[in-house]
């Protein structure tokens, strides 16, 4: 027994020190708070919180203060930190876009931001415990739509960017028929839309769909009419030669069918806007107001910033934390990665042109997909994946029909949070 003990000993303190290893240079140094910040693609991103790291420690200096990244893939987070929270090594920050699957972890940000609350920023950061702010969301993402403005052009065919001017979808479909016509052998599709689920919601929220009742967060209501509309007019583009079945099947990219300039337009989120910027030299496009059936909505996303509790370190994080959402920091951060922003009422001239159509989309937006985004994330630990997207693209093939797409999802959603009802 004592020479198991002795060697568990010894184990924990490899682990804890293959851990220390992996954050570096945590704790204090020389009188200098160091701490680490966590996260990942900051380096695909344009290096926007490299920047405001090198900014914070340029202003703090002769203040004790200091923070210093580690970037690690994306794919490694969740792993990475249930080693170290086992280990008692932590990083004292973190930027992420599953803080709900760590907030007992976190450090309550309650009153520590100044004016600051759960209800200024784009998604809810609040515990589900306490009710209490425990992350800002550090930025936003939106769905939105791009077109190729040189075909439209060409077929002198207008485009919303102000509200006003919002098409409706039987207005943007006609819209797409004058342009492929204008353009007969230069566009093989209409329209594509990523293989993804949060493009497919997006929609269905437009046909004025929902997967919760606002009025009860255990009821179910996504097998309605709203939602069979949606799908069987996703299933019609494809049907119809609109928009590409490999795209419906994920077996090719929309974005790099947009790219090569033979699709009138492309059902995207907001972060196609730098590659697109960088690498379209042979057309132009433009981000446009998309367009909606019953209701205007886009799906949310994006990254949390937040302290870990128990690091020794939390008082200086929250430090660094109220410094970085300082409107002056905060802008600046947002136009070095050509991010949306993810507190509420911040305005962002940015060097990207088109950025600005997506904060439209964010602020017009229905509040049904933030609500129903705040009721799943409340199941800690549980995910119903890909299942709408997944089943759809089985209805694309032709293996199943609008009314199974829709009974598969609302079955595995009710076997994940088995609370619910419809």
């Amino acid at each position: 027994m004592k020479k198991f003990f002795a060697a568990f000993l010894v184990l924990a303190v490899l682990v804890s020190g293959v851990w220390a290893g992996g954050s570096g240079e945590s704790g204090s140094k020389g009188g200098v708070e160091r701490l680490e910040i966590l996260l990942s693609d900051d380096t695909l991103e344009g290096g926007a919180m490299k920047k405001a790291v090198e900014r914070f420690n340029a202003e703090y200096a002769d203040k004790g203060i200091e923070v210093y990244i580690n970037e690690i893939a994306y794919g490694d987070m969740q792993t990475q930190i249930q080693n170290r929270a086992m280990a008692h090594d932590l990083p004292a920050l973190i930027r992420s876009g599953h803080f709900i699957q760590y907030n007992d972890l976190a450090y309550s940000l309650e009153g520590k931001l100044g004016d600051l609350t759960v209800d200024s920023f784009a998604m809810n950061g609040a515990s589900p415990a306490t009710g209490e702010l425990v992350a800002g969301t550090v930025n936003a993402t939106a769905v939105g739509l791009i077109i190729n403005k040189t075909a439209f052009d060409k077929a002198g065919v207008s485009y919303p960017l102000v509200e006003e001017d919002r098409w409706t979808w039987d207005e943007f479909m006609a819209a797409l028929d004058q342009v492929m016509a204008a353009n007969e052998g230069d566009l093989d599709y209409a329209l594509v839309i990523d293989y993804s689920q949060q493009r497919i919601r997006t929609i269905l929220y437009q046909f004025g769909s929902l997967f919760f009742d606002p009025n009860d967060s255990k009821h179910l209501i996504l097998d309605s009419p709203e939602t069979k509309a949606a799908i069987d007019f996703i299933l019609s583009l494809y049907e119809d030669g609109y928009s590409s079945v490999s795209a419906g099947l994920g077996t090719e990219n929309a974005q790099q069918m947009f790219k090569i300039g033979r699709v009138a337009a492309h059902f995207a989120g907001n972060w196609v806007i730098t590659d697109y910027t960088e690498n379209i030299k042979d057309f132009e496009w433009i981000p446009v107001l998309m367009p909606y059936e019953t209701t205007v909505a886009t799906c949310l996303g994006g990254n949390f910033l937040y302290a870990f509790d128990g690091t020794g370190q939390e008082e200086a994080a929250c430090e660094f934390i109220k410094w970085f959402f300082e409107p002056e920091n905060y802008i600046q951060y947002c136009k070095d990665g050509n991010y949306l922003p993810g507190v509420k009422g911040i305005e962002i001239d940015y060097d990207v042109p088109g950025l600005d159509i997506f904060v439209q989309e964010l602020n017009a937006t229905d509040a049904g997909p933030e609500r129903d985004k705040a009721i799943e994330s409340s199941y800690i630990g549980k995910d119903w994946g890909n299942t709408l997207r997944d089943n759809l693209a089985r209805a694309v093939a032709g293996e199943i029909s609008a009314e199974d797409v829709i009974r598969n999802t609302c079955n595995t959603i009710l076997d994940t949070y088995q609370d619910l009802h419809e």
